[in-house]
C-alpha cells in the first residue's frame, strides 16, 4: 500500500494519502528555533532547547495523534460549515475533501481543495529570524462570491516540560496574555525574558489569548467554539492556558486569490512589531523561502550521485543527508518520541553524527566536536549525557539572573557534572577519535590538532592529547581476557556487562586506533606511531584470540566469566555488532571475516534488513543484562535495529563484496518500503530507530524515525565504502565496492573549494578494485587537493 511518493525534483515528500497509520514528521528552521511536524500540522517549536523552553504545547503519545499543533481554520459564512487546511484537526471525511502534505527541506505545505475552496498553508522558519511563519493561500476557484472567516490556532507551553505536566497549581498561574496593536503577546512571568508573540500581516477582525475560551468546553481541537459560531471572544487573561488565535473575515471573488502570514515567533510584541513590518512584504517572506531554499542546495551539492540504485539516489542526493543534518543540528531529544524531557548531548550519537557529515556542515561538526573534547575526563572516558553549556566559557560568562525562578534552567552542581567509572559506557569516547581524523581529512585543518580544549574534571590539553587519552583509558579498562571492559554498557543499552567484557568496543578501539595512527604518521610523531602501532597488534591478537567461536565472533564475556553469542548457545547465538566490526574495524583477518559475515546473512538477514542478534533472548538472565528482559523482537532484543546495519554494509566492503553489501543496504532502505506501508507504518523518506524483528507478531513494521544514527552511517557508510569517495589527508580516495553489475555511476563532489566530476566504469564486471585513474584526462596514481574554485573530470575504471 503506498500512502505518497518523492519529488526529486522538488526535494520534497508529498503524501497524497493523508489517513497515515501513524505520524510522519519534518522538523523546521536550521538554527536555534525548531519546530517539530507531523503530515496533519500537529507538532510543537521550541527555542533553543526542547526541554526548557518549549514554545507550544504537545501532548506525546497522546489520543487523538500528536496534539495540538499549528492549526488553520476555514469557515464558510453562508453556511456555517467550516474544516481545517490540514487534515486534522477538523478531519473532514476524504471523499468530500482532497488534502495533501508535502514535506520539504525545513518546510512543510498542507493542501486543501473542499467546496470550490483551494488552500494551502506552508510552515517555515527564516534562517535569520526566530520566528515560524504560516503563509496561508486561498483561492475562490467556484463562479460566486464567497464569505470566509480564517482562524489560527496554537497552544501556547507553560516551557518547561515538568511544568507542562504536573504542579498544576503553580504553573496555571505562571502565564498571561493580552492583544495590543495587532499582536498577542504571551508572557511568562516567572521569567526575565519569557515572551512570545502571535501575530499577522493583516489587522485582525477577532482574537483569542485563552485555550479553553477559542476552544470551548467539553471540546476539543476537532470542533472549536469560537470556529463553530464564527467569531473569537477577545479573551485574555493573566493566569490559565492560553493560545494564539487571529481572525481574519474575507470576501473573495470568483477566481481571487489571497494570502495571509501569520507569525509565531520568540520575544515581546515589541519584537513582534518588526517582525510583523518585515514579513507584511511578501518579498521578503518569498526571499527567506530563496535563502532557505539556497541553504540546502549548497549543502546538497557538496555530493551527488548517479546511479543504478533508484533508492540509493534518492536516499543519498536528499533525504539521508537532510536527516543526518537535523540530528548534528538537533542533537536527539526533539521528536514525537523524545519529546524533550532530556536534553543535552549523547556522548557516542554526536561523536558519530559529527564524523558523518563534515563536507556538508563542517562548522556544526567542528562545534560538536569541541563539545565532546570539552566533555572528556582526564582519565580519557566521556560524560555519557551532558550539556554542553557546564563546560563552554562563554556559557559561564552570562550574567548573573536578577532574580531566582522556577521555571528558569536549573543549575547544575559542578561536582555533579562528572560521573564516576562506574557510569561510564566504554564505548562513547572511542567515536570521537574517528571523528576528529575525518573532520581534519574533510577541511584540511591539520592545527586543530594542536589547539587547546579543557577537560571536563579540569585541565587542558591539545586535540591530539586528549585522543591519547581516550585510546590509553581503553587500553587500561580490559578484563581477565584482555578484552576491552563493558563497563556500564557499551553501544548496546541493554547488554549491560558491568564487570564483563565487550567484543564490539575491543574492535572499535581498534579501529579508533587506526584512525589515530594516520594522524600521527601524518604529522610525524614517530614515537606516538610506534606505541600505537604496538597497542593496534596487541589489540588485534588478543580479539583473534579470544572472541572467534568456530563460524562467528562472539558479542563478550560477562562478569561471571560466561561467553555471549557462541554456536552453544540457544538464545542471542549470532550478534551483529560484533561481526560487523571485527571486519570493519580490519582486526579480523580476510577468511574469519568471510566468515563471519557469511554467518551474519544466514542467521540475521531478514527482508526488512539485519537482526541486531539471533534468535531472541526469552528467558531473563541478569547476567547478560536487561536486554534479555525486552520482548522478542522489540528494541535491542532481535529487532532490525537500524544504526548496526550499515556497519555490516562497510564491513562487506571491507571485504569485496559488494553484491551482499548491496544486498543489505537495499533491504533496510525505507525508499523501498514505500509501496508496503501497511507493514513499514513510518515514513519512506527517514531510516528509524527499529524495525520490529521476525521474532514479533508486527515484523517490518518501523519505529521511532529520523532521531536516530542510522541516518549519519547510512549516509557515511553507503558513500565511504560502498560508492567508495573519502578524503584524505592529501589526496581524494576513490575505491568503490558495488555490485558486479553495475557498469557505471557518477557523482559530482566538492572537496576542498574545488569540484571533482567523478565518473566511475566497470567493464569487467568487478565488485572492487581500481585499474586505472585519469584526472582531467591524464593517467595518475591519486587525486591530489586542487585549486579552490576550480572543477575537475575524474574517471575511474575498476578492473
Amino acid at each position: 500500500m503506498q500512502y505518497g511518493h518523492f519529488d526529486n525534483e522538488k526535494r520534497e515528500y508529498v503524501i497524497d494519502r493523508v489517513d497515515l497509520p501513524v505520524s510522519w514528521t519534518n522538523y523546521l528552521g536550521v538554527k536555534d528555533l525548531c519546530v517539530v511536524v507531523n503530515h496533519t500540522a500537529g507538532g510543537y517549536m521550541f527555542y533553543q532547547s526542547p526541554e526548557y523552553h518549549r514554545v507550544t504545547r504537545f501532548r506525546g503519545n497522546a489520543v487523538p495523534m500528536d496534539r495540538p499543533g499549528h492549526y488553520v481554520y476555514l469557515r464558510d459564512a453562508e453556511d456555517g460549515d467550516y474544516w481545517s487546511i490540514s487534515w486534522q484537526p477538523v478531519g473532514k471525511p476524504l471523499n468530500q475533501a482532497k488534502y495533501t502534505c508535502r514535506h520539504g527541506m525545513s518546510y512543510t505545505t498542507y493542501e486543501c481543495d473542499y467546496k470550490g475552496i483551494k488552500a494551502s498553508q506552508t510552515l517555515m522558519v527564516p534562517m535569520d529570524d526566530a520566528v515560524e511563519l504560516w503563509d496561508v493561500r486561498l483561492k475562490n476557484t467556484t463562479d460566486k462570491e464567497r464569505r470566509l472567516s480564517v482562524f489560527s490556532y496554537c497552544e501556547f507551553s507553560f516551557h518547561h516540560i515538568m511544568i507542562d505536566n504536573q504542579n498544576f497549581q503553580m504553573s496555571l498561574y505562571c502565564a498571561g496574555s493580552s492583544y495590543d496593536e495587532n499582536i498577542i503577546e504571551y508572557d511568562l512571568f516567572y521569567e526575565e525574558f519569557g515572551y512570545q508573540y502571535f501575530a499577522s500581516n493583516v489587522t485582525p477582525d477577532g482574537f483569542d489569548c485563552l485555550r479553553d475560551s477559542f476552544l470551548g468546553a467539553y471540546r476539543t481541537e476537532d470542533n472549536p467554539i469560537a470556529v463553530e459560531c464564527g467569531t473569537c471572544s477577545g479573551s485574555h487573561e493573566l493566569g490559565n492556558n492560553h493560545c494564539g488565535s487571529l481572525q481574519k473575515d474575507l470576501v473573495l471573488a470568483p477566481g481571487e486569490e489571497v494570502r495571509l502570514i501569520f507569525m509565531l515567533g520568540e520575544g515581546s510584541r515589541e519584537a513582534g512589531k518588526k517582525i510583523r513590518e518585515k514579513y507584511s512584504d511578501m518579498a521578503n517572506v518569498d526571499a527567506a523561502y530563496a535563502q532557505l531554499r539556497e541553504y540546502w542546495e549548497n549543502k546538497f551539492a557538496q555530493l551527488q550521485i548517479r546511479t543504478p540504485n533508484e533508492g540509493m539516489n534518492t536516499l543519498i542526493n536528499t533525504w539521508n543527508l537532510y536527516q543526518a543534518e537535523v540530528n548534528i543540528m538537533f542533537s536527539r531529544f526533539a521528536s514525537f518520541i523524545e519529546v524533550g524531557g532530556r536534553t543535552g548531548l549523547g556522548y557516542r550519537d554526536t561523536a558519530q553524527d559529527a564524523m558523518t557529515i563534515p563536507h556538508s556542515n563542517p562548522e556544526k561538526c567542528r562545534q560538536r566536536i569541541v563539545e565532546l573534547l570539552r566533555g572528556l575526563t582526564t582519565k580519557g572516558y566521556g560524560l555519557h549525557l551532558f550539556s554542553p553549556e557546564w563546560f563552554d566559557p562563554d556559557a559561564k560568562k552570562e550574567k548573573k539572573k536578577p532574580f531566582k525562578s522556577p521555571t528558569v534552567i536549573p543549575t547544575v552542581n559542578a561536582k555533579d557534572i562528572v560521573h564516576g567509572l562506574e557510569d561510564a559506557c566504554s564505548d562513547d569516547a572511542l567515536w570521537l577519535v574517528p571523528s576528529i581524523i575525518e573532520y581534519i581529512k574533510e577541511t584540511g585543518e591539520t592545527g586543530f590538532a594542536d589547539e587547546t580544549v579543557t577537560y571536563a574534571d579540569g585541565g587542558e590539553g591539545t586535540v591530539y592529547e586528549h585522543m591519547k587519552r581516550i585510546l590509553d583509558f581503553s587500553a587500561e579498562q580490559v578484563g581477565a581476557t584482555g578484552i576491552c571492559k563493558g563497563l556500564r554498557a557499551d553501544w548496546n543499552d541493554c547488554l549491560n556487562l558491568g564487570g564483563g567484557e565487550s567484543a564490539m568496543v575491543s574492535f572499535l578501539h581498534y579501529w579508533a586506533i587506526c584512525h589515530f595512527l594516520q594522524l600521527a604518521e601524518y604529522l610525524g610523531r614517530t614515537e606516538d606511531v610506534e606505541k600505537y602501532q604496538a597497542m593496534r597488534e596487541r589489540v588485534g591478537n588478543v580479539c583473534n584470540r579470544e572472541l572467534w567461536d568456530k563460524e562467528w565472533f562472539i558479542r563478550g564475556i560477562t562478569k561471571n566469566g560466561k561467553k555471549i553469542g557462541t554456536s552453544e548457545d540457544a538464545e542471542g547465538k549470532v550478534h551483529l555488532e560484533s561481526n560487523a566490526w571485527a571486519v570493519l574495524s580490519g582486526a579480523a583477518d580476510v577468511e574469519k571475516g568471510k566468515r563471519a559475515m557469511d554467518s551474519v546473512d544466514k542467521y540475521l538477514f531478514t527482508p526488512y534488513g539485519i537482526l541486531l542478534n539471533a534468535p531472541s533472548y526469552t528467558v531473563p538472565d541478569d547476567d547478560i543484562g536487561f536486554v534479555t528482559r525486552v520482548y522478542p523482537g522489540l528494541k535491542e532484543n532481535g529487532s532490525i535495529f537500524s544504526h548496526p546495519n550499515p556497519w555490516a554494509w562497510a564491513a562487506e566492503c571491507v571485504l569485496g563484496r559488494g553484491d551482499r553489501a548491496m544486498k543489505f543496504y537495499n533491504a533496510l532502505c525505507p525508499y523501498y518500503q514505500n509501496n508496503m506501508i501497511e507493514i513499514r507504518q513510518s515514513e519512506p523518506y527517514s531510516y528509524c530507530q527499529f524495525v520490529v524483528g521476525r521474532d514479533h507478531t508486527a515484523f517490518g513494521r518501523a519505529r521511532h524515525p529520523f532521531m536516530t544514527g542510522s541516518g549519519g552511517w547510512a549516509y557515511f557508510s553507503a558513500t565511504r565504502y560502498m560508492l567508495g569517495i573519502r578524503p584524505d589527508f592529501e589526496h581524494l580516495t576513490i575505491d568503490p565496492c558495488i555490485p558486479a553489475d553495475w557498469k557505471e555511476f557518477s557523482a559530482v563532489r566538492r572537496w576542498r573549494g574545488a569540484e571533482y566530476d567523478i565518473h566511475v566504469e566497470n567493464p569487467d564486471g568487478v565488485m572492487k578494485g581500481v585499474q586505472e585513474l585519469y584526472l582531467d584526462g591524464e593517467k595518475v596514481e591519486r587525486i591530489p587537493v586542487m585549486a579552490q574554485g576550480s572543477r575537475h573530470d575524474v574517471r575511474v575504471v575498476m578492473g
